[in-house]
């Protein structure tokens, strides 16, 4: 191969979209990108991955990619959300459907545990448990589609899995690992107790490898039809969160508010990172790209979501919703809007995420009257996405001093930029480098090219100590109506609720 023709193909794998893009290396440059929407089946309330569409945009795109490369691809770098996966057996055919990550199935599994095996589960994986980690997912296919466990199945997260069709190896990276509520979180290997407590064989998961000793050799046949470098070699970078940490330069001490269909707020840490505070806040513990580093990492199911249900129910396009932010920061900023006369929206539009992780919770709105506007309701919209921000990072120790790096979809909304400094109280660095995901990705594989990563362009938006004190007057209703929510879909209120019902009826029978 002509070193001065290398190029390297990033896939990202996101929720709503998926992005390929051929990088060359020498210089680093982008050559094309290919974007294209995450094929999804819908049935109720069922959501899977169409596999085999995906299976085939990523191959046509790669067999178009190599030849705007000239067959000078060296290596395959794959991204993507770290839940999901799938079953294959031992001639490598799937075995069920590709369950979305946010699909509650499974949740059954999970509602049965006792308050000692959570615990333990928690401890051991760092996890809390959830339907939206890979174990609740292996345990439905179990029931409905394997007859019975054999020798040769195995469990594949979803880049793990292209990375298998690429190259015929079983194997997984740490950060994806990290997200199956099977690995030993501490020990860096499977953990035999989990599985056992779950009753699924501990050989379903397969060797876990990171970093450059976990590139594969694409397989000579996919070489030959995609017309690659025959040494080419496939590279797994992990969880898309973690991967877009890499392309900001991430630090200890930091926090990185990755922004998205969902949000989530990482942190590093040097040692293994679940105490009292990250199990009563439900925060998930993991090993990071470099596995010798942990990560506590915790998730609102609703961010861009939110915006996406707005728009739908207001019928407002692309280009409307952007010109109604720019009035809203206009307003806001100026003084014009005062937080505490506009509604409260608690944005469980999807379940809830930490500190009260639960797939059946629901949104919550306060505050509407005859005069409430779409304006007023995209403010609470907001509002209520930067509360449940606030909520998760109280659980982050030291959050009020630390850094606050913000990328994804978030850093072209100021409105929201700026609440969020006024709802923290702490300065925000918005961080614009295109495609953070993609260029972490790359990072992982060729660490040497840091310096020639194009310099991301930073924002900082601080907090307004008037607004910031309005906004705390807010936080407090906004607590009252979260607590006394949580309370009624847990059943204790919904129980309180009854007995007082019973008393008043018969109070009015005994006076009637």
């Amino acid at each position: 191969m002509d070193k001065n023709k290398r190029c390297v193909v990033v896939l990202d794998m996101g929720t709503t979209n998926c992005k390929m893009t051929l990088y060359g290396l020498c210089p680093l440059h982008i050559i094309h990108t290919e974007k294209f929407r995450t094929p999804k089946r819908c049935i109720d309330n069922m959501i899977d991955y169409a596999a085999e569409e995906l299976w085939q945009h990523i191959w046509d795109i790669l067999g178009k990619l190599s030849a705007l490369s000239a067959g000078h691809i060296e290596k395959i770098v794959l991204a993507s959300v770290g839940e999901m996966g799938v079953l294959i057996d031992a001639s490598g055919h799937r075995i069920g459907p590709m369950i979305a990550w946010n699909d509650s199935r499974g949740a059954d599994y999970i509602e049965d545990l006792s308050a000692e095996q959570r615990l333990a589960i928690h401890k051991i994986s760092g996890l809390p448990p959830h339907s939206n980690y890979s174990m609740a997912k292996i345990k439905w296919l179990e029931t409905h589609y394997v007859k019975h466990w054999q020798l040769g199945m195995c469990w594949l997260n979803l880049p793990n899995y292209i990375a298998f069709l690429l190259t015929g190896k079983r194997q997984m990276e740490y950060t994806l690992a990290s997200r199956t509520m099977a690995l030993d979180l501490q020990k860096g290997h499977w953990s035999h107790r989990l599985a056992d407590l779950f009753a699924v064989p501990y050989e379903i998961f397969p060797e876990i490898a990171s970093g450059t000793v976990g590139e594969i050799q694409l397989a000579p046949k996919i070489a030959r039809s995609l017309r690659i470098d025959p040494e080419a070699r496939v590279l797994v970078a992990g969880h898309d969160h973690m991967a877009g940490s890499m392309a900001v330069h991430l630090q200890p001490g930091e926090l990185l508010n990755s922004t998205g269909t969902t949000e989530g707020i990482l942190c590093l840490k040097s040692s293994y990172p679940i105490g009292e505070a990250e199990l009563q806040a439900k925060l998930a513990g993991g090993r990071y790209i470099d596995p010798s580093i942990y990560t506590v990492y915790g998730s609102l199911q609703a961010a861009g979501l939110s915006f996406e249900w707005f728009q739908k129910m207001y019928g407002y396009t692309a280009e409307k919703f952007h010109r109604v932010l720019s009035r809203l920061f206009e307003a806001y900023t100026s003084g014009k809007i005062d937080p505490r006369e506009k509604p409260i929206l608690i944005p469980h539009l999807n379940g809830s995420g930490s500190p009260d992780k639960n797939v059946t919770a629901k949104g919550l709105i306060y505050g509407m009257d005859a005069r409430t506007t779409d304006m007023d309701m995209l403010f609470a919209v907001t509002q209520g996405v930067c509360m449940e921000l606030k909520q998760l990072c109280r659980f982050y120790d030291g959050a009020g001093q630390s850094v606050i790096k913000v990328i994804g979809p978030a850093i072209r909304n100021d409105f929201w930029l700026q609440l969020k400094a006024d709802v923290l109280g702490q300065e925000i660095l918005a961080i614009d480098i295109p495609e953070a995901v993609s260029y972490g990705a790359l990072l992982s594989a060729y660490p040497s090219l840091r310096d020639e990563i194009p310099a991301a362009s930073v924002r900082h938006f601080f907090p307004d100590e008037k607004r910031s004190n309005y906004l705390d007057e807010v936080w407090q209703c906004y607590r009252a109506f979260y607590n006394a929510k949580i309370d009624w879909e847990h059943g204790k209120m919904h129980s309180h609720i009854c007995t007082s019902n019973i008393r008043e009826r018969r109070s009015q029978h005994e006076t009637g």
